[in-house]
Formats: structure tokens, C-alpha cells, sequence
């Protein structure tokens, strides 16, 4: 029963039929017995002058905010904080008695489900297909919790090599994807991850490595997790690689959100099984 008491918590962006982060949330808030309510509302960049002013004066104890926004959001808040600032992206909000300052846990669910499923990672080797966002965050992420060299490998070249190296200090290398030198640089590496979106609608079935690279001792990651097992994990498992699908990230993501906004320990297992029951 929603009363003047509950605490709200909004997802902006769009499109937002496809998430599960409301069943994530809510189910966790009543099993904890918290009186809070997580829903969407679908909006533009246009929409949010209105919406934050709104949330404010509201009893909102936050928002998150997923695409295209992540970016848009920054300019609206009050504080950032420096880590959402390098990675140059916010998936989430706190109110903090009308003062809106910006978290960025997307590269959190990330490091630490590469944690609990490779262990410690300090001074490895990190190759990574994709710069866009997602990979902004799992990077800056991993250089502060140890990785010691990043391996880009994209299409199109950006500044996300150059900003690693300038903000965090680590050794990273922009490679361009159609080149003969991938095989030798994910031979250097000891984590693989793909974050270019490859093997997911509407690229099922595909794969941004040939499966000859693939080597036993070699981790391999993907972000995706519905298929939760994409072309490339599939290769991997063959080639007797220990893999990790994008399940737990999300988990892991939404459990520090949860803590951000409830301020208690998030049930990670809990919201785990919720995201599982729900795929």
C-alpha cells in the first residue's frame, strides 16, 4: 500500500519495457520490509527540468537513470561524485534533502562480479571490446580497484584510452577492431570482456573473436545475459575457459543502488535470484 510515508524511487530513460529493475527493487523492498516503491517513467532530455524539480520537493529518496541519459543527467545535479565524474556518466541519483548528487554503480556491479568470480585481479591484464559506456564504467572501475593495463579494441577510435591513462593512471592502448595485432594483444591479456553489445539482438549468434584465440587460462566475460550464454561464452567453455555472463553485474549494480538509497546493506543473493526468476 503506497501512503504519503512511502519512499519513491524512479527510473528515467527510454525505451523502458524491457527492465527488470522494477521486480528487482520492489521485491526486494517488501521481503526487507521497507516502505518504498521503484517504478519507471519513460522520458526525454527535454522532460527533465520538470521531473527534477519535481523529485526535490517530493518524498523521493532517489532515481536511477539508464539510456540515453547518463550523460544528459550530469548537468542537471547538484554533485557528482569523482568517479561518476571520470567515468563522465551517472546511473544514479540520491535526494538528499532536495540536494541531487550522482552515483555511477554500473562499473561497481561489474568489478565486483569480476571479483567473486576471477578473484583478485590487481595487476592484470584487462582486453576489452567496446568503448561505449558500459565500458567507460567497468574500465575506471577495474583501474581503481587494480587492473594495471586495458586493452580497447573498437571501429572507431575515441578518447576513452587516453582519459584511462590521464584520470587513472593505468597503461591502456586503443586497438582498431579489423586488425591483424587482436590475436597478439588478447595473447597478453588475462581477462577478455565483450561490451560491444556482439551476440545480443540483433547480432544473436555472433561473435567479436574468432575462436582461435581462446586459450584455457584466458577469463572471458561478456555483458550480456539474455541469451545468457552468447556465441562467445559458448567458444570459451569449449576452449576450457572459465566464463562470466552479465547476470551478476546486474545484480551487483542493483544492490549498491539499493544501499545508496535505503542506506543498509543490500541482499545481493536475494536480488540475484529475483533477476533469475524474472529472466
Amino acid at each position: 500500500m503506497v501512503s504519503v510515508h512511502t519512499k519513491l524511487v524512479a527510473l528515467l530513460g527510454s525505451p523502458l519495457g524491457f527492465t527488470m529493475a522494477p521486480a528487482m527493487h520492489n521485491t526486494t523492498y517488501a521481503e526487507c520490509g521497507l516502505d518504498y516503491l521503484y517504478f519507471p517513467v519513460e522520458c526525454s532530455k527535454a522532460d527533465l527540468p520538470v521531473l527534477l524539480s519535481a523529485f526535490r520537493r517530493m518524498n523521493f529518496a532517489g532515481f536511477a537513470v539508464t539510456k540515453p541519459l547518463k550523460m544528459e543527467i550530469m548537468g542537471c545535479l547538484d554533485e557528482v561524485t569523482p568517479l561518476a565524474a571520470k567515468i563522465g556518466a551517472v546511473n544514479t541519483v540520491k535526494n538528499e534533502g532536495g540536494r541531487l548528487v550522482g552515483y555511477n554503480t554500473d562499473g561497481y556491479g561489474f568489478a565486483q562480479s569480476l571479483y567473486s568470480a576471477y578473484g583478485d585481479y590487481t595487476g592484470k591484464t584487462m582486453f576489452v571490446f567496446g568503448v561505449g559506456g558500459a565500458s567507460r564504467s567497468l574500465c575506471f572501475d577495474c583501474a581503481e580497484r587494480g587492473i594495471r593495463r586495458i586493452y580497447l579494441c573498437s571501429r572507431h577510435e575515441n578518447t576513452l584510452a587516453s582519459e584511462l591513462i590521464a584520470k587513472a593512471g593505468i597503461e591502456a592502448i586503443w586497438i582498431p577492431q579489423y586488425t591483424d595485432a587482436v590475436p597478439d594483444y588478447i595473447a597478453q591479456s588475462d581477462i577478455l570482456v565483450n561490451a560491444s553489445g556482439v551476440g545480443m539482438e540483433p547480432h544473436l549468434g555472433e561473435t567479436p573473436v574468432d575462436s582461435s584465440v581462446l586459450r584455457p587460462d584466458l577469463f572471458v566475460c561478456d555483458l550480456a545475459y539474455n541469451p545468457p550464454a552468447t556465441r562467445l561464452l559458448l567458444d570459451a567453455e569449449q576452449a576450457g575457459c572459465r566464463t562470466m555472463n552479465g547476470l551478476k553485474m546486474v545484480a551487483y549494480q542493483g544492490a549498491r543502488q539499493f544501499e545508496i538509497f535505503t542506506g543498509k546493506s543490500a541482499p545481493y543473493e536475494k536480488m540475484l535470484h529475483i533477476v533469475e526468476q524474472a529472466l
